[in-house]
């Protein structure tokens, strides 16, 4: 039976075991899964931002043949609210608790960087930014519906797992329901489809004398040989364009099996040098869209020993800090090479779950160089201003500009929603807005006003004189009027403001006009209330001229390490 570990914490929006259609699983597969559910006495919606995954592959020693898996588990709220879920086929030892940093830690020093083009100024500037084996005790309990089996494992950290089987979906979907898991009448199916195949859930709540502070990754190792990634499954409890981290590290190079492999063009990627603005994230959203949805982002291959010898440099130092480079150290000292991919997920463009297997030697360089370009003057004025050149709306959505900063306007069928995107500088993040499918609501079955203990979300919320608020999937969305935009102008709001300009996402591409040094041949896709076909045109043709300048990209072999 395949070992699969439900990758994500896949945070249904307020239940985590929902999919579009059933997880087609190999022999050798092993599925990263997990996910939160809400508490069905506590309906308050727990939204997904972002994951990180670390697969290590076994190939020797007692553990061959298997797979561990690490998760990142971020949670907020009440202690009391946490559930956490993990389908699998069985486990290979007990769980363990891995230092609470490591993962961002391993994240950091993996990512892409670029080097900004070469600055021209006639005054100085200031520098750019720029284990002996656990072994789980079971007891059986009885506590469960009829024909369901509940196995207590021993407490890890803050957490209390039990090991729930059954034979009947119904009777399993019962128990989780009566066990304050919610299971809407849509996450149904998807519970069936994993009883169907075999599969237990390993449950877990926070231990009574644990706060919120205590929760940190969780490491699970399964039978198998191909990790996998249960997107469908994980993608239904994420925000739209929810990135997913995948890091596997393993005596040789991994990438999907069944995924497109791509990469981001470094002749596509630009910087301001100065501000550190860049298009390196709304250009992989592009590329991903363009690609169907199901792309995988190839974005570094190397020896794991480099890696960590990075998470020992630069660091401020605590005793955290301390055990997080020392797992590192450990993984490095296990396995020679580590593999990072990456994808922006939204859950209405998932149909399958990746896997992942290797690719043979190879290395990849995170870095994209930019520093060949034609100097670029930053003492003129004021630094280079691309419109909507760094903010990506969606497939069939335009980046507008307003007079309170730039947004999206949603095509029909698609309600503007708040997220949160990642940048390269510093490894931060920002409030954004994204266009979501409107169709698409696992909660549907739920009356709206039953979340947050019967608080409606739109009821403070408020899009505007020009917008309206929607409850979609328990959250707070807005559409606007014609001609207007939805614009983020804080992390808990956005307005619908008139449009003053839009553009098409080839204006990612940056332009010559623009005052970009730039060598794509892409043109932007600019226009006005008055020029829509002119914008209609130049996006088309920005889409085919995307499609021919990537298709070299495709799969396309990585060179040999030396």
């Amino acid at each position: 039976m395949p070992a699969m570990y439900r990758l994500w914490l896949l945070v249904l929006l307020c239940s985590a075991i929902v999919q579009l259609a059933p997880p087609v699983l190999q022999g050798s597969q092993a599925l990263a899964c997990g996910g939160f559910f809400c508490s069905s006495i506590t309906l308050a919606p727990i939204e997904q931002t972002a994951e990180r995954v670390l697969f290590e592959v076994n190939s020797e020693g007692k553990l061959a043949g298997t797979v561990t898996v690490t998760v990142e588990i971020s949670y907020t709220g009440s202690p009391d609210d946490f559930s956490w879920v993990l389908p699998v086929s069985d486990l290979v030892g007990g769980l363990e608790v891995v230092p609470r940093q490591a993962l961002q830690v391993l994240d950091s020093v993996t990512s892409p960087q670029i080097l900004p083009p070469p600055t021209r100024c006639t005054r100085p500037l200031l520098p750019p930014f720029f284990q002996d084996e656990a072994v789980a005790i079971r007891s059986s309990a009885e506590d469960g519906s009829p024909g369901v089996e509940v196995e207590n494992l021993e407490r890890v950290g803050p957490y209390e797992p039990q090991l729930v089987s059954s034979q009947d979906p119904r009777a399993l979907i019962d128990w989780l329901n009566e066990n304050d898991y919610l299971i809407t009448a849509e996450m149904e199916p998807a519970v069936a489809d994993y009883v169907s195949a075999g599969m237990k859930f390993l449950a877990m709540k926070l231990a009574p004398d644990a706060e919120v502070s205590d929760v940190a990754p969780i490491s699970i190792t399964y039978p198998g040989e191909e990790p996998m990634v249960p997107l469908v499954l994980t993608s239904v409890s994420a925000e739209p364009e929810m990135g997913v981290l995948v890091m596997i590290a393993a005596g040789e190079p991994y990438e999907s099996a069944n995924y497109a492999n791509l990469r981001v063009p470094t002749e596509m990627v630009q910087a301001e040098p100065i501000s550190g603005v860049n298009n390196y994230y709304p250009l992989l959203s592009w590329q991903i869209d363009e690609g169907g949805g199901e792309v995988m982002i190839m974005e570094f291959v190397g020896s794991s020993d480099d890696v960590s010898a990075l998470a020992q440099g630069n660091w401020g130092w605590n005793e955290e800090l301390f055990e997080s480079i020392t797992f590192i150290e450990d993984l490095a000292a296990r396995q020679p090479l580590i593999s990072r991919l990456y994808s922006r997920v939204s859950a209405w463009e998932i149909n399958s779950d990746p896997s992942f297997v290797p690719s043979g030697a190879a290395a990849l360089s995170r870095v994209h160089d930019l520093s060949d370009r034609p100097e670029v003057e930053v003492c003129a004025g004021s630094p280079r201003d691309v419109p909507c050149g760094s903010l990506y709306c969606g497939r069939g959505a335009s980046c507008a500009r307003t007079a309170e900063g730039e947004g999206c306007e949603c095509p029909e069928g698609s309600l503007a929603r708040l997220v949160t995107a990642p940048l390269l500088t510093g490894a931060l993040t920002e409030n954004t807005v994204i266009c979501q499918d409107a169709s698409y609501d696992l909660m549907n079955s739920l009356d709206a006003q039953n979340f947050a203990g019967g608080a409606d979300p739109c009821g403070n919320f408020d899009c505007g004189s020009m917008g309206r608020c929607e409850v979609l999937g328990g959250f707070p969305t807005c559409r606007c009027d014609s001609g207007y935009a939805a614009v983020a102008v804080s992390g808990e709001q956005m307005l619908c403001l008139q449009t003053q300009e839009s553009y098409g996402p080839a204006q990612l591409l940056w332009t010559e006009g623009s005052g970009c040094s730039c060598s794509a041949s892409f043109s932007a896709a600019r226009g006005s209330s008055g020029g829509l076909v002119l914008l209609s045109l130049a996006w088309f043709a920005g889409r085919r001229r995307w499609r021919r300048a990537a298709a070299p990209y495709r799969n396309r072999p990585i060179p040999k390490m030396k």
